[in-house]
């Protein structure tokens, strides 16, 4: 066979690319049409060939939008009766053609604004004989809220209760505490999670809503149309704080002006721990976050050190796969999002879609440096909030942030900024700790990390903090080798407190530690190797 026919045979035998076989068409003409006082009927037009089904979404004005389905029906559907509404509630209704193959589905299409007309109610003709009497508002036993269990932390308070009938698909509900009295939703409001009828709800309320030593009347509460239901009022507090972590410190003659370095090998509950943190003001030197943006680069943190040409001290950042899991903010920019299915949310161990918030610290344009939780609930949409919205893994899902949900957003405006997580310390709180709502999953995890790896281990560690006077920390420690045996999560906030940290964010760990400084190039011990990472943080000359 001549070399020519060989080579002409080998090309023909290779596979054809394969083809991409485009998504199903959406959805068109919504329609909605009143069934009843308290249902409507959707209809619209089936696009779609060869579908596995459709979903339909309901969102209630009033709510946290839900990005979860209703309910899955039968391909080839064109109706669906939306059951339960509250009158005089705007609702917006959705439908999505889904296939086997997630990529392929459809987009949501939604009928926006739809309110549900209010049935008018014959006028009762008034005796002028007969006094008049106070209506006096009967309540339906079964829409008041039950609290089942409470559960304390020095990080969190938990709640579960549970209501038998709901006005309406998903009320506004919650839990709200007082320090004075009997609680309402005008005291401390801590909106909970998608409330299912008939069944218990598990609501974590991190210690950022709540302050230490002080006693609170709490309720949970259920919205009914126009009025606030409660639940019977319920003592809590949170439990003491944790000792702050005390290790001795000792100041490295490294020659850098505006930056100082300490290290210690002191033990850390009985371990053997080698540890090292910079600290600096960052108005006096510049605080900055290196972000190669090409996808999939990574450089060690040696090497982005050296081509900055002017960094003083450099520790590895965020968390990464081709791209960093989070924001990053550099010279005023939104730099780096979550990228997902949907953005804004994280798929956790359970393999479910979580909306969530992440730390994130920084520093604006005149090195003032902060501490946030930030939210992202649809790309080149963000904000900043000084509160976590406490989504819990294997618990009830939270809808998506908006400029009100968890809380009302800061107006925050960083120059430099990186977002990891999860936060340890927050207003001089530790807000972490290893208590666990079963055998596998915890309670202070509403940022949905990874347990294993974040919570029940402790290897290498990372961590920035800002202090009560306004300077930056970058901390570091060796893990699982015999000179030192790391840090658990619960544990670096008490250090990251006792070194002056009032807010504090757990970083990338592992083997992307590392810490660089001028003129002594890496300091914590790799083996001669440290891993290229995604993102570095530190201190660069002004």
């Amino acid at each position: 066979m001549s070399f020519i026919l060989a080579l002409a045979l080998a090309f023909s035998c290779q596979e054809k690319p394969q083809e991409t076989i485009p998504a199903l068409e959406d959805a068109t003409s919504l329609k909605a049409e009143q069934v009843d006082p308290s249902s409507v009927k959707l209809t619209w037009s089936d696009n779609a060939e060869g579908e596995k089904g459709y979903r339909v979404f309901i969102r209630k004005e009033t709510d946290s939008y839900n990005v979860d389905p209703l309910e899955t029906i039968a391909a080839e559907s064109t109706e669906y009766i939306f059951e339960n509404l509250t009158e005089g509630a705007v609702y917006d209704f959705g439908v999505q053609a889904i296939a086997e193959d997630f990529t392929r589905h459809s987009k949501v299409v939604y009928l926006n604004d739809y309110q549900v007309p209010v049935q008018e109610k014959p006028e009762t003709p008034v005796d002028p004989e007969k006094p008049v009497e106070p209506e006096v508002p009967s309540v339906d036993p079964q829409t008041v809220p039950q609290v089942t269990k409470v559960t304390a932390s020095y990080a969190y308070i938990a709640v579960s209760y549970k209501v038998e009938k709901l006005a309406g698909s998903n009320p506004e509900h919650g839990v709200c505490f007082s320090t004075s009295g009997t609680p309402t939703v005008d005291d401390i409001k801590v909106l909970g999670p998608q409330l299912p009828a008939n069944k218990e709800i598990l609501q974590v309320v991190p210690n950022a809503y709540l302050e230490d030593g002080k006693e609170y009347q709490m309720c949970a509460f259920v919205k009914n149309g126009q009025d606030y239901i409660y639940s019977e009022p319920q003592t809590v507090s949170l439990n003491a704080q944790p000792e702050a972590i005390n290790l001795t410190w000792e100041k490295q003659n490294y020659d850098i002006e505006g930056v100082e370095i300490y290290k210690t090998t002191s033990q850390l509950n009985g371990r053997k721990l080698n540890a090292w943190y910079a600290v600096a003001d960052p108005s006096v030197v510049d605080f900055r976050v290196l972000y190669p943006e090409t996808v999939g680069s990574k450089k060690t943190i040696s090497s982005q050190a050296e081509a900055a040409g002017d960094c003083l001290a450099l520790i590895n950042g965020a968390i990464y796969g081709n791209y960093n899991i989070g924001v990053i903010i550099t010279e005023g920019r939104m730099t780096q999002q979550w990228h997902g299915e949907i953005e804004g949310c994280y798929w956790a161990t359970d393999n479910q879609l979580y909306q969530i918030t992440r730390p994130i610290i920084g520093v604006d344009k005149d090195g003032k440096a902060d501490a946030y939780w930030v939210g992202v609930p649809r790309q080149g949409t963000f904000y900043y909030y000084d509160r976590p919205q406490p989504s819990l893994v294997g618990q009830a899902k939270y809808g998506p942030v908006t400029a009100t949900s968890p809380v009302p957003a800061v107006d925050w405006k960083p120059y430099y900024a990186i977002s990891c997580g999860p936060m340890v310390l927050y207003d001089g709180k530790v807000c972490a700790d290893n208590s666990m709502v079963d055998d596998k999953r915890y309670y202070t995890n509403f940022e949905c990390w990874d347990e294993s790896g974040v919570y029940s281990a402790h290897p290498d560690r990372s961590a920035v903090g800002v202090t009560a006077d306004g300077k930056i920390v970058l901390f570091i420690c060796d893990g699982r080798i015999d000179a030192s045996q790391g840090a658990y999560i619960k544990e670096l906030g008490p250090i990251m407190k006792s070194i002056g940290c009032v807010h504090a964010m757990n970083l990338d760990g592992g083997g992307s530690t590392g810490m660089w400084i001028k003129g002594a190039g890496m300091v914590n011990y790799k083996d001669g190797s440290w891993r290229a990472v995604k993102s570095t943080i530190g201190f660069f000359s002004k």
